[in-house]
């Protein structure tokens, strides 16, 4: 039996043998595989593969935009500049019945504001580079209060050290003296930064790329307050405060930047940054106050109720700051090369000094020549600290494209 299932593999490997190879005739020669010419034969092409990016820059070569910004920004707390207080009550207590008048709920709202956004950007065989900028206008919110004292007494609040409650420092009473008090304070914001891109994942979108940039941020804002007493004699107290602070951050971020939609029609464009620096913050406070008697020479203080003492001159430092930015726009593609956009963008940064954070409402009444009721204490108040604030920028953007 072995024998015969031997035989049989060695038939069946014989008939394949046989059938994968055509016989030959034994006295045929074998043909040349080509034809002795006298000519070299042209070498077989090999086709070698070329380096593929997996992620190659796409969509326009160069883009320019611009956008009109209306914006609003986190108000500055203070403390209550003006008050006023019912003249029934303005004779008996400094400090009941009082009203703040300016600013509302202690914070300078300064509303919208108007600006202008730009960049322009272009993209190259590995990468691409974008830079922009904005500018927000100058805004300035004030208030300003006079009077007899009638029906209401005007003033200027602070705590009083030696009693730790609050305190109206009058500019006009009833029958005693006319005045009043006037605040103005002001804020602009600008900023620069650019970037370098690489294209990345296309997850839900056409294109995505990831940004790494510089960012400069500026910040600059003023608060004064002035305040004059007039009495029946023709002599005239005054008192003014004035606080500058400025805010300059400097440093790098990472983001992405997802583009939906290149061609005509609706689109998206996603924005978003990461950023992480140093912040210079600078604070100066000025403060005066001046006795003028009628027909005489003024005595000038450099002395304020806010800005005084400790609290004065000029105070400066760097802090590491944290900076986001967030940009989504809804884009209408007219052509390939115009769009349009309509868009929300958010923008916040982690430490900023404003100038109601560097007033000291705590006040040691008893060194201020010009209260007449002070209360006696050994504080060295006001003193200068430094009380900062996250600034958050909301805005609506409306804006324009170009590219190819």
């Amino acid at each position: 039996m072995r024998v015969k299932l031997i035989a049989t593999a060695v038939f069946l490997l014989t008939a394949s043998g046989v059938r994968a190879e055509p016989p030959r005739l034994l006295s045929a020669e074998p043909a040349p595989a080509w034809t002795d010419t006298g000519t070299t034969p042209a070498p077989a092409t090999v086709s070698i593969p070329t380096e593929t990016r997996p992620f190659p820059m796409v969509g326009p070569q160069f883009w320019a935009s611009g956008d009109y910004v209306l914006a609003w920004y986190t108000p500055i707390r203070t403390p209550p500049l003006i008050q006023a207080v019912p003249a029934a009550l303005a004779n008996q207590s400094t400090s009941n019945g009082a009203v703040t008048l300016f600013p509302e709920n202690n914070r300078i709202n300064f509303g919208a504001f108007n600006g202008i956004r730009a960049s322009v950007g272009a993209n190259f065989e590995k990468f691409g580079v974008e830079v922009g900028g904005f500018v927000l206008e100058r805004q300035g919110e004030s208030s300003s209060f006079f009077n007899n004292g009638n029906p209401v007494a005007l003033g200027q609040g602070y705590i009083s050290a030696g009693s730790g409650l609050p305190t109206t420092l009058f500019a006009s009473l009833p029958g005693q003296y006319s005045g009043g008090v006037s605040a103005a304070a002001q804020s602009r914001l600008w900023g620069l930064d650019g970037n370098i891109r690489r294209a990345w994942y296309t997850f839900l979108f056409d294109t995505t790329d990831v940004l790494v940039g510089f960012k400069y941020l500026d910040l600059h804002e003023s608060l004064t307050v002035y305040s004059p007493s007039v009495f029946p004699s023709g002599g005239v107290i005054s008192s003014s405060d004035s606080v500058r602070t400025s805010n300059r951050f400097y440093g790098g971020y990472v983001g992405i930047n997802s583009r939906l939609g290149n061609e005509r029609g609706f689109g998206l464009d996603l924005t978003s940054k990461s950023g992480l620096g140093g912040v210079a913050q600078r604070a100066e406070l000025v403060g005066s106050n001046s006795f003028i008697p009628a027909g005489g020479a003024a005595d000038i203080e450099p002395a304020g109720l806010y800005a005084r003492g400790l609290n004065a001159g000029t105070f400066t430092r760097s802090k590491v700051a944290y900076t986001q930015d967030f940009d989504l726009k809804l884009t209408y593609n007219f052509n390939p090369w115009f769009q349009v956009s309509f868009g929300y963008s958010l923008m916040y940064m982690s430490s900023a000094i404003r100038p109601g954070g560097a007033i000291d409402a705590v006040v040691n009444d008893s060194n201020v020549r010009f209260v007449a009721q002070p209360t006696p204490s050994t504080l060295a108040r006001p003193a200068f600290a430094w009380r900062t604030d996250g600034l958050t920028v909301n805005a609506l953007t409306f804006g324009a494209r170009l590219q190819y």
